[in-house]
């Protein structure tokens, strides 16, 4: 049985990436796991105005990453009830990471995945833009195929 691991982060393209991994799933009666990194994100904090910036920051970041991880789930759960009724297995794994591309290939490796499905971009970063996509990164660093999704 062919073991796909999904990997979704809450952007525009969450759903393609989903229904692309359903109908190879359906195809070749694949289990699908779904994997969203998010970051932690701690800093040191050296002043009372810093920490107030800081504090605000994370309430913008609790408040992206709540509404990602609600995407990610009625996705998953979309997925989960066409795949359930065919009766293959979906799994949802969230994890913490800074590295979303490595801890995406990590997993990926530890787990033994026959195919990692991905979107072909994510969020717009200028993070992004200057290392790399966590895509293209993906794409160099993994042992197992991977499925782009445009």
């Amino acid at each position: 049985m062919l073991k796909i691991l999904v990997a979704i982060e809450g952007s525009e393209s969450c759903s393609k990436v989903a229904q692309k991994a359903q109908e190879l799933a359906l195809l070749c009666k694949g289990n699908v796991t779904f994997l969203t990194i998010v970051s932690p994100d701690f800093k040191l904090v050296t002043s009372k105005e810093k920490l107030e910036a800081e504090n605000k920051k994370l309430e913008m970041k609790k408040a992206e990453t709540e509404n990602a991880l609600e995407i990610c789930s009625m996705v998953y759960g979309q997925c989960e009830l066409v795949l359930g009724e065919q009766g293959l297995k979906t799994k949802r794994v969230v994890k913490e990471g800074n590295y979303p591309a490595e801890d995406i290939v990590e997993y990926a490796d530890k787990n033994n995945f026959d195919l990692l499905v991905i979107a072909d971009k994510g969020s717009k970063k200028l993070k992004d833009k200057l290392l790399g996509s966590t895509t293209e990164k993906i794409v160099r660093h993994a042992k197992t195929s991977v499925l782009v999704v445009k």
